[in-house]
């Protein structure tokens, strides 16, 4: 995972963990030591430490776990699925979600949206597009019930499933479905980045080129290298589908630039090799 996913997703997990502080009943002294585990936990995550994470955030869980506190017990196993993702264990990290959604007594239906939409995040990044589709499903319906703030990113992932599995006009419902409840700049960059790729599918390239601009402008101003990487490579596509030869190279080039800043050995190649096509 990228630096900046890190940071994300460490402050994400933070902000699970303090959900609820202000104005709550006073904390057992289980509570209190497990929340601050979860904070040292947090902030190892964020700067790359993943074992010390890790073990962190299992120290937090079994201090929960002991008092039976519900939700601290789901957001621990949440954040130790995110460690796992980072640290490319996708078993350990679907077993942690699992427990999430399994959990007696249940974690709360937003915590459990949220551990069916890593699920289907899970599947999407090993290529697995049906069980992608069926868990994006599954985290849209405990959203519903529990009017939970993720509803965007689930909107996305279920466009993403619906273009894996080579359905643009799906992929392209959804996507414009989460733009219309996006809630951050970064929702609303995925939703036209999704859009993009959809409207590619269909061999619409003008519409993907100005969702892809659009995408890319949020990004720039978000800080996001991978995704700036993914806009600008969209861009090079969608000009490519038009015939620009030219401007696709050039976008092509500014990938490649960005991928290498990035240290992202992986993209280089990539860019490199749609930068030199014939």
């Amino acid at each position: 995972m990228s630096a900046a996913g890190l940071r994300l997703a460490c402050r994400l997990a933070l902000a699970l963990a303090l959900a609820g502080c202000a104005g709550a009943p006073e904390r057992s002294r289980a509570e209190r030591e497990a929340l601050e585990a979860n904070r040292h936990a947090a902030r190892a995550f964020e700067a790359g430490r993943l074992d010390e994470a890790r073990s962190l955030y299992a120290q937090a869980l079994k201090l929960d776990l002991a008092v039976e506190n519900t939700d601290g017990i789901a957001v621990n196993l949440l954040s130790l699925a995110r460690v796992a993702q980072a640290a490319g264990r996708p078993q350990e990290a679907h077993a942690a979600l699992d427990r999430v959604l399994d959990a007696i007594p249940p974690a709360a239906p937003a915590r459990q949206a949220e551990a069916a939409a890593r699920k289907a995040q899970l599947f999407l990044g090993a290529g697995q597009s049906a069980p992608a589709a069926q868990w994006s499903e599954r985290a849209g319906r405990l959203c519903a019930q529990s009017g939970c703030s993720a509803l965007a990113s689930i909107l996305n992932l279920r466009a993403m499933a619906a273009l894996r599995e080579g359905d643009p006009e799906r992929a392209l419902s959804w996507s414009r479905q989460a733009m219309g409840v996006a809630g951050t700049r970064a929702e609303h960059a995925n939703a036209l980045r999704v859009s993009a790729e959809a409207h590619l599918a269909r061999r619409e390239p003008d519409p993907a080129r100005q969702a892809a601009e659009d995408a890319l402008a949020l990004d720039r101003s978000l800080g996001l290298p991978p995704r700036v990487y993914r806009d600008l490579m969209l861009l090079g596509r969608s000009n490519d589908a038009l015939g620009r030869r030219a401007e696709a190279r050039a976008y092509y080039q500014r990938a490649l630039t960005v991928a290498g800043a990035s240290d992202d050995a992986d993209a280089v190649r990539e860019a490199r090799a749609a930068r030199d096509a014939r």
